[in-house]
């Protein structure tokens, strides 16, 4: 009578067919991950980045002058007298050589709740840092980093209509394997405000 079973060789072809088929599945799943770690770090640093630029965007759009109604001259602009008028700056100081792409930009905005919430804000680089630097009427000054690793960061104004600013930054991540150019305009709406362009 035959005897039922696994040879010796049966089960190590078996076995060698099982690794093969372990490793190949391993091999895959390390790959997945590592592209899901990839795509994670993209979606944060995009992240980052558009936050940075809807920081200045709404900043920038928070220049143009707030109107409120008076009880004696119908329309006024907040926070100015009447017969007052004073126009909002925004000043973009560009950077000479050697240190091109360092500009500045500096401008003055206020909330809607009170008349005395003014701030100046200027937002400039530094030790590669995109810096958001506000000062209140009190001439408290709060500075925070609203973008590490930053290249360069750049300011200009369109030579035709002067209202429109134009903001460009080039960015990269901490291990410096993306990166990424931003490049937007903003306009401002108002008469009352106008553009000074300095050097710094």
């Amino acid at each position: 009578m035959k005897k039922s079973g696994f040879t010796l060789v049966e089960l190590a072809v078996s076995m060698l067919i099982i690794s093969i088929i372990a490793t190949t599945l391993i091999i895959v799943l390390r790959g997945n991950l590592n592209t899901l770690k990839t795509g994670q770090r993209h979606m944060d640093f995009n992240q980052r980045v558009l936050l940075a630029m809807r920081r200045i965007f709404y900043d920038l759009k928070h220049v143009n002058p707030i109107l409120v109604k008076s009880e004696t001259a119908g329309y006024m602009i907040k926070g100015e007298h009447i017969g007052e008028p004073k126009p909002r700056k925004v000043f973009i100081r560009k950077s000479k050589e050697p240190l091109p792409d360092r500009d500045e930009l500096e401008f003055v905005i206020d909330s809607n709740q009170d008349i005395d919430d003014i701030y100046n804000i200027k937002y400039f680089l530094k030790d590669s840092n995109l810096l958001r630097e506000v000062r209140d009427v009190t001439a408290t000054t709060k500075v925070e980093t609203i973008l590490e690793n930053v290249a360069s960061f750049s300011v200009d104004n369109d030579q035709i209509d002067i209202k429109q600013i134009y903001v460009k930054f080039y960015a990269k991540d901490s291990a410096n394997t993306i990166s990424r150019e931003v490049d937007f305009a903003v306009r401002l709406e108002s008469d009352f405000v106008y553009v000074d362009k300095q050097e710094l």
